[in-house]
């Protein structure tokens, strides 16, 4: 921040009024790209949706502001998506701005650090709701993420400030008064006046007010009913704390409190038992059980959402000296755990963004997905401006037989391929009678009961990329789905 900070919650709550929400400049042109497309589905963009958590919030705020005779809060984005559809979601651009992540960047690493945290506080969550078998489970999991939303922004637009915050509280100062002291405000606050501005669902707005949730007196006697270890927790006389104790807010507090704490002052710090002994008597299981199934989560989410900006907390629960800046400097040695094709091809395609990489990075995971069934791969690129069909990557064929095929883009086949979004899987007897409907000289490519899978990829209005993916012999149904799904991730 180049000017003088914002104080207090009046200047704060302006400053972050006048701040786009920011979302990564490939994922905003992915989806501008697919509101344009003709036969595009909501089903087809919730992958990109998830994967910006700044897009699904303001589609999430935007679906709970202009959807009317809704019985309760929209919770989940993509259910949001659904509500507002195509045109809706067009509306929300303006309220987005572009970046590109940089590695380099601080402010970057931080936002994206806050998000995992966010993550992991629902996944501890959902755990709890899971264990505790409340209805509406995915509610509790979508209300721990978002609350924290406002965090983000902080560690997005004022990092310096809210690194300066980290410092205090890691010294020993309590939180709220090193957020008086450098924000003029505390964080909670102001995340309650900016949800209310936004149209944020009245339901997370709940979780940080005393009205719904209890207050530190209440923590206090909530956590006292967990009296030993190796003993069920007591049951509350008050009934208002027994109201609270049964609905689903305190579970996103309490995960909120417990990711934040593990990941500022680590597994060790002296917060988290009191945390465990609440979460024991609400849920009306043993304090061992309560931190093994706080464990268990961090598991679960690292497995779901990792990112480069920090370990998880499931690596920190494995040995906090492996994962912090005071470690040994030798560093450990670590077992490679072998990943997945797919999983691998998702990782790879997050940090490329142009068009002909992707695809040849797409076309090296078919071939290992394909391995033993499939040697033979053709990328072919089509030019709608001037009607051009041409090969532009190919694997296992023989450069001099695919010259001699004259790629005539006005073929019955290829035409249906480039006029719109469209996989074909050709078994043995139907390839055979659909030759004569591809270009010329393309049955010199194939041998006898050979399977052939065909898809296209518009990657911009002026070209269409075609994947062209040949069987040894026959190929499965399952391995057509694997096919255009990886076709999907690299679109």
């Amino acid at each position: 921040m180049k000017n003088k900070s914002p104080s207090g919650l009046t200047e704060w709550l302006l400053y972050l009024q006048d701040r786009k929400l920011p979302v990564g400049s490939d994922n905003i042109a992915k989806l501008r790209k697919q509101i344009k497309t003709p036969d595009e589905t909501l089903d087809r963009m919730q992958s990109n949706i998830a994967s910006e958590p700044m897009l699904a919030f303001a589609i999430l705020n935007r679906a709970n502001m202009i959807v009317e005779y809704k019985r309760n809060d929209i919770k989940s984005p993509i259910h949001a998506a659904s509500m507002i559809g195509m045109k809706g979601i067009a509306t929300i651009f303006d309220s987005l701005e572009p970046y590109q992540y940089s590695r380099k960047n601080p402010a970057h690493a931080a936002f994206w650090r806050e998000v995992q945290t966010s993550y992991e506080a629902a996944a501890i969550a959902k755990q709890w709701a899971l264990e505790k078998k409340i209805s509406r489970i995915d509610d509790v999991y979508w209300i721990t993420f978002f609350r924290d939303a406002v965090r983000w922004l902080l560690w997005f637009h004022a990092h310096d400030i809210m690194q300066e915050l980290t410092t205090r509280v890691r010294k020993g100062d309590a939180s709220e008064s090193s957020e008086q002291a450098l924000l003029g405000c505390r964080i909670d606050e102001l995340t309650v006046a900016l949800f209310k501005e936004w149209k944020v669902p009245q339901i997370i707005i709940d979780s940080f007010l005393t009205d719904q949730i209890p207050t530190a007196e209440e923590l206090q006697s909530i956590a006292r009913l967990t009296h030993t270890p190796d003993q069920l927790p007591g049951f509350a006389e008050d009934k208002r704390v027994t109201l609270l104790m049964n609905g689903p807010l305190i579970l996103a507090y309490c995960a909120s409190r417990i990711s934040q704490e593990a990941n500022v002052m680590g597994w060790g710090s002296k917060n988290l038992p009191f945390y465990y002994r609440v979460i024991s008597a609400i849920i009306h299981i043993k304090l061992g059980d309560a931190i093994q199934l706080t464990h268990y989560a961090t598991r679960e989410a690292a497995q779901e959402f990792t990112i480069d900006a920090k370990q998880s907390l499931a690596a920190q629960l494995l040995s906090p000296l492996l994962y912090t800046r005071t470690s040994a400097s030798k560093a450990p040695v670590t077992k490679r755990v072998k990943v997945s094709p797919m999983a691998a091809l998702e990782q790879k395609l997050k940090t490329l963004s142009e068009p002909k990489q992707r695809t040849a990075t797409a076309m090296k995971a078919l071939l290992s997905l394909f391995k033993g069934s499939c040697d033979q791969i053709l990328i072919l690129r089509h030019d709608t401006a001037t009607g051009k069909l041409s090969p532009m990557l190919q694997f296992g064929y023989d450069v001099s037989q695919i010259k001699q095929v004259k790629w005539d883009a006005s073929t019955p086949v290829i035409s249906k391929l480039t006029s719109k979004r469209v996989a074909v899987h050709f078994n043995d007897s139907k390839l055979a009678s659909m030759l004569r409907q591809m270009p010329e000289n393309a049955d010199k490519l194939f041998h006898e009961k050979q399977h052939l899978f065909l898809a296209s990829s518009p990657v911009s209005e002026q070209e269409t990329y075609i994947y062209w993916l040949a069987g040894q012999t026959a190929l499965s149904q399952e391995q057509f789905d694997t096919f255009k799904r990886v076709i999907k991730l690299a679109d």
